[in-house]
């Protein structure tokens, strides 16, 4: 009975935690707002009609939020992921990135005010991500 007891014990610590299911990553999408704001943007960079979307690998694009936060989540922590913003449905900019680049498997999206990029960071460096 106790090397039964033991067996299993150690069957158990050497069986990676949560196997069944890997863990996986998520990006909030910080909101913006509905009116276009000055900035110093290159024209290039500036969406005049503020209808701003975005895409991330080969999810189907999705309107930038106005209001609220938006979550998208099920991402694979151990691929390049690539970030697509586009303006009236055409690619403005984009980038790649990876979870691993990061301390986090959760990061917030945003769309700089003065420069009109966009960029990612680390949930505890953008308050404005509200995500839950």
């Amino acid at each position: 009975m106790r090397q039964a007891a033991v067996a299993l014990l150690i069957a158990f610590l050497v069986s990676p935690a949560g196997s069944a299911e890997p863990e996986r990553g998520s990006v909030c999408v910080a909101p913006i707002p509905k009116e276009p704001p000055r900035t110093a943007a290159t024209p290039d960079l500036f969406c005049s009609s503020g209808k701003l979307s975005l895409k991330i690998d080969s999810l189907q694009a999705v309107p930038w939020p106005n209001q609220k936060s938006l979550k998208i989540g099920d991402l694979d922590l151990n691929s390049a992921h690539r970030v697509v913003v586009l303006c009236d449905g055409k690619p403005q900019q984009s980038f790649k990135f990876r979870f691993s680049e990061f301390k986090t498997g959760r990061m917030c999206l945003f769309i700089n005010d003065l420069y009109q990029t966009a960029q990612l960071w680390e949930p505890r460096r953008a308050p404005w991500c509200k995500c839950k």
